[in-house]
Formats: structure tokens, C-alpha cells, sequence
């Protein structure tokens, strides 16, 4: 059994962190007895990965020995999924005062973005869950890992592990039809999947800056400027990105500023011009008020 304890570099809530993984990510994380449960690839071998705050750190508990290679391997994939060595401080110092943002980033203090594991994985998810609700898409979120998944028995549970590339690859179009994905979205998630298998190398996208990420992803079928963004945001961790038109941005401002009607695009990105260089965050905490402000109607 391996443990360790990863320190954050600045203020961290997992209280709010935590609390999006279990309301928003059923198909990733499951909650068992207030520690949150993560398969993962390291590699060749599939792991399940116990989380939970302790103290000052996230500590995590995998239940088999793994080696010094993977253990830094396993360090470095965590805190870059949460976000460990992002440090808010200067983004609430700019923004804590704002008279209209100031007092909804006080009450999320210490929220953090929460990436998805692999740039595939996340390119997967958003596209299937474009023009969705997020329960539908979740749904086919998790019928697509069941159909072309691995398993991992953890603790006497059978859990489900987010399948590779080339899984996905060899599926059929009607494969994902028979699990209601239509026809075009069944056909964006396996021609991806098989570009990524004939060598287009996500990764590289790291070394890319935001505009150059855009303009390599925007050719391919079914990959939007919103899908690159959430690529961007919930996949890569970039901290000033500014999705202009994205509609739950300007609902949220509109219930902001108390208004009866959404900003333009035009207005947002104006707005946004004051968030710089934490456009992410000033988003990412716009798109939390707004899924408190519907559970509380």
C-alpha cells in the first residue's frame, strides 16, 4: 500500500473544490465514506486512487505498492489534476474588491479547477457533452467507458477505468448509436480516437500557446472553439481564458448585475479585459454561482 501527502502553494479549499467533483463528475470520482475514489493509467497499469483533505494536504492512499518512478509519476499527475500549484493569492487580491464579482469569489475562496486526467480524456468528454444537458451527457459519458473500458476491483468493487485511445478506435459508428449517440457525434468521438491512434500527439499541445492551440484543433470534425476551450480550461489548466460566448457565463453575469437580459459577447470580453490575467478563474467561479443560484431556485 502507498501513501503520500501533497502539499498545496496557496490558499486551497477541498471543501468547494470537492464538492463540484461529486456533484459534476459521477463518471469520474465516486464518493466512499467522505474519500473521493479515482481510477487511473500510470502507464500500462490501472490503479485506484483514494483521496481525501487531511489537515493542510491532500492525502492519498493507493492499496498496492507502486515504485519510486510511479509514486513521482502518480505526485506530478495529482497536483497538476488539482491544481496544487496554483496559487489564487494575486487573483484575490485583484478581484476580492470587485463591486460585482467581489462577493461571490469571497464566498468560493479557495476553489479550484479540477482537470481531467489525460488531454484525450478531456477532449472525449467535452465533445460528447456538447449541445447536452449535463445529466444526458453524463449518461453517455458512462455507457461509452462501460462499453470500451477496463475494470479495476478496488476494495471488493468493480470500478470502471476511462478507456484508451485505441479502444475507443475500435469501436464501430453504430456501436456508440446503440447507446444513443447520434450518428455525427458517434462518428466526432471515434475519428478522434483513431487520429490520436494514427499518431496526432495531444501532448504536444502543452508546448503551444492559447492561440496556436486553437488554430491546431479547429480542422478537425466535430472540435468547436468551445470544445478547444474547455480543453484549454478543464484539460490544459491555462488561467486566462476568456469564453466570450459560452452561455453560462453571460447568464451568470446577467444575474450578477440583476439584469433582464444576457451581455454580448462583445460586453463580456469587455468585462473580461479587468479579470486579466485570471480570466479562467473569474469564469470558473461565474459558472459555480450560476449552478448554486439554479439549486437554490
Amino acid at each position: 500500500m502507498a501513501h503520500m501527502k501533497l502539499m498545496p502553494s496557496g490558499i486551497y479549499s477541498f471543501e468547494h473544490t470537492s464538492r463540484r467533483l461529486a456533484a459534476l463528475e459521477k463518471s469520474a470520482y465516486q464518493v466512499r465514506d467522505d474519500r473521493f475514489i479515482r481510477t487511473l493509467r500510470l502507464g500500462e497499469r490501472l490503479i485506484a486512487v483514494e483521496l481525501w483533505w487531511m489537515g493542510d494536504g491532500l492525502a492519498v492512499e493507493v492499496s498496492e505498492e507502486l515504485s519510486s518512478q510511479q509514486l513521482e509519476e502518480l505526485s506530478q499527475r495529482l497536483r497538476r489534476m488539482f491544481s496544487l500549484d496554483v496559487d489564487l493569492s494575486s487573483f484575490y487580491q485583484r478581484l476580492e474588491g470587485d463591486p460585482n464579482l467581489g462577493n461571490l469569489i469571497r464566498e468560493r475562496r479557495g476553489l479550484h479547477v479540477v482537470l481531467d486526467a489525460s488531454l484525450y480524456e478531456c477532449l472525449i468528454r467535452t465533445i460528447i457533452s456538447q449541445q447536452l444537458n449535463l445529466s444526458f451527457a453524463g449518461t453517455l459519458i458512462q455507457r461509452l467507458i462501460e462499453r470500451a473500458g477496463d475494470t479495476i476491483v478496488h476494495r471488493g468493487e468493480t470500478l470502471w477505468v476511462f478507456p484508451t485511445p485505441e479502444q475507443v478506435a475500435n469501436l464501430s459508428y453504430e456501436d456508440l448509436q446503440e447507446l444513443q449517440f447520434n450518428r455525427r457525434k458517434a462518428e466526432y468521438v471515434i475519428d478522434l480516437s483513431r487520429k490520436v491512434v494514427d499518431g496526432f500527439d495531444l501532448d504536444q499541445l502543452y508546448t503551444l500557446s492559447d492561440d496556436d492551440v486553437v488554430k491546431k484543433l479547429l480542422p478537425i470534425r466535430g472540435i468547436g472553439r468551445w470544445t478547444v476551450e474547455c480543453l484549454l480550461l478543464f484539460g490544459m489548466g491555462r488561467t486566462d481564458l476568456l469564453p466570450a460566448a459560452d452561455i453560462g457565463v453571460r447568464n451568470a453575469l446577467r444575474h450578477v448585475f440583476e439584469t433582464t437580459e444576457q451581455p454580448s459577447e462583445e460586453e463580456v470580453r469587455r468585462l473580461g479585459e479587468a479579470w486579466s490575467p485570471w480570466r479562467s478563474y473569474a469564469v470558473f467561479y461565474l459558472w459555480d454561482y450560476l449552478g448554486s443560484t439554479k439549486n437554490s431556485q
